[in-house]
């Protein structure tokens, strides 16, 4: 996968998950919640990108199990963020509900599809 493709793909699924967030956030329930919404999606965008710049630096390595650990360590890394992000939020904006979970989950969903999608492209080439 060349970087023009990728950042094409990411630029339309991005839009898809600003859309979603448009959708959600017109309702009551996620307005108050909307700017830890578009925080969340920045990340992701930023965290995509430099995944795809990392594996794409290991996908010619002579270790070749380095490209394996990459991804594995984004995982790790990726789990942790996310639940930092969320419990930095909970104690900051003392939030009076849980709405701003399924933005959130709508965003991690959709961006872990497309990492799963360009890295086994990677893999594959």
């Amino acid at each position: 996968m060349t970087p023009k493709i990728f950042y094409l793909q990411l630029t339309t699924v991005s839009c898809f998950v600003a859309l979603v967030l448009l959708i959600l956030n017109s309702y009551q329930l996620f307005y108050a919640h909307q700017i830890f919404s578009w925080i969340c999606m920045l990340s992701f965008i930023v965290f995509c990108s430099l995944l795809f710049s990392l594996e794409s630096l290991t996908v010619d390595s002579e270790d070749k199990t380095l490209f394996g650990k990459v991804f594995l360590m984004s995982i790790f890394l990726k789990f942790l963020y996310c639940c930092l992000i969320i419990i930095v939020y909970i104690f900051m904006k003392e939030p009076q509900d849980m709405y701003f979970i399924l933005p959130f989950f709508i965003i991690y969903l959709v961006y872990t599809i497309y990492e799963v999608y360009f890295v086994s492209k990677l893999a594959n080439s």
